[in-house]
């Protein structure tokens, strides 16, 4: 890889993009649950949870102390699974703080980490069908 692709790389890296082209970063993930389906069903299933816990909290109007908390939490359920997308928004939104926050800034970071959370559900409703598929082949 070229000097100029590597550090292209980086930068997407650091932006959190998942230069896989998925969701999810399941190299990362088999990292921790070794192939093991079961495991990572639950894994997605308390992702799940979590996310509509700390979903509801997501809110422009928020004061700091509360925002920083619920996309502090939810950085770390993305990066638990591998959303690195989803997880480097959050950490961009925990930024929008004190001399951090900028009219509008919340409003659309809210927005952004609503649609990030739709694209990993999807994702993960896709890796549950192929896994249905899978299971139902035998």
């Amino acid at each position: 890889m070229s000097v100029r692709g590597r550090a292209e790389l980086i930068r997407e890296v650091r932006m959190g993009r998942n230069v896989s082209g998925t969701q999810i970063d399941f190299d990362h993930l088999n990292r921790y649950v070794d192939g093991d389906t079961a495991l990572t069903r639950e894994i997605f299933s308390l992702f799940q949870h979590q996310v509509e816990m700390w979903g509801r909290g997501l809110d422009a109007g928020a004061d700091d102390e509360v925002w920083e908390s619920v996309v502090h939490s939810l950085k770390g359920s993305a990066r638990a699974i591998g959303a690195n997308g989803l997880a480097g928004m959050c950490e961009a939104a925990e930024r929008l703080v004190g001399e951090g926050r900028r009219m509008g800034a919340r409003d659309v970071a809210v927005q952004n980490i609503e649609f990030a959370i739709d694209q990993v559900r999807t994702e993960i409703q896709r890796w549950e069908h192929a896994r249905s598929l899978k299971d139902l082949q035998g």
